[in-house]
């Protein structure tokens, strides 16, 4: 008997595009031939939000993702839930070692079937593009990216061709409105965070 997946589930396939499920402290495929190693928790500041995160996916269609984000004291934590409460995976992303820049090792809590290849780590390593500061994430690139700044965001680059791209609006992280765009995949994230 096959059980289908939440539909809010299914939208992740196009993000979460990952080959298999490496271990945690492996690097993270955010897109076919980029790659991403997490950043330690350490290297941001303390966050808590949450974040109401719309996908327009190629064809026009849309769906929507919960996920509180939770960066405190060498940890972080991501809960994605539909927009109804289901818990669909939270990933937690902790420092080896603080202080010491030992590195991180992330663990997946899958709560519904996903399809194989899944990786939600995904989630964490686009969170840290977007949120982390600039010298954090430039530790973090896979062979052959860069990193371009400038003053409405920043974009992750692979032979001079924007992989991913993130502008932000509001206060520093984690910004009242966030824009992730992958132009191959004509892929758009608009994340706007909840008032608490």
């Amino acid at each position: 008997m096959h059980r289908r997946l939440p539909m809010p589930c299914l939208l992740l396939i196009p993000l979460l595009l990952a080959g298999c499920r490496p271990p945690g402290n492996a690097p993270v495929r955010i897109a076919p031939g980029a790659q991403l190693w997490l950043c330690p928790p350490q290297d941001a500041p303390d966050l808590f939000a949450t974040q109401e995160v719309r996908f327009l996916l190629p064809g026009g269609r849309r769906e929507t993702v919960l996920v509180v984000l939770e960066n405190r004291d060498g940890n972080l934590s991501l809960v994605a839930s539909t927009p109804m409460g289901q818990t669909l995976f939270v990933v937690r992303v902790r420092d080896l070692d603080p202080g010491v820049g030992a590195g991180v090792q992330a663990a997946v809590d899958v709560r519904v079937p996903l399809p194989a290849g899944l990786d939600p780590r995904t989630l964490a390593a686009l969170v840290q593009f977007a949120l982390w500061p600039d010298a954090a994430v430039a530790r973090s690139l896979g062979p052959g990216l860069s990193l371009r700044r400038d003053a409405a965001g920043r974009s992750l680059l692979r032979a001079g061709r924007v992989v991913w791209s993130v502008t932000w609006d509001g206060e520093a992280p984690p910004y009242r409105t966030l824009e992730l765009r992958n132009p191959a995949m004509d892929l758009d994230l608009k994340i706007r965070t909840v008032p608490e």
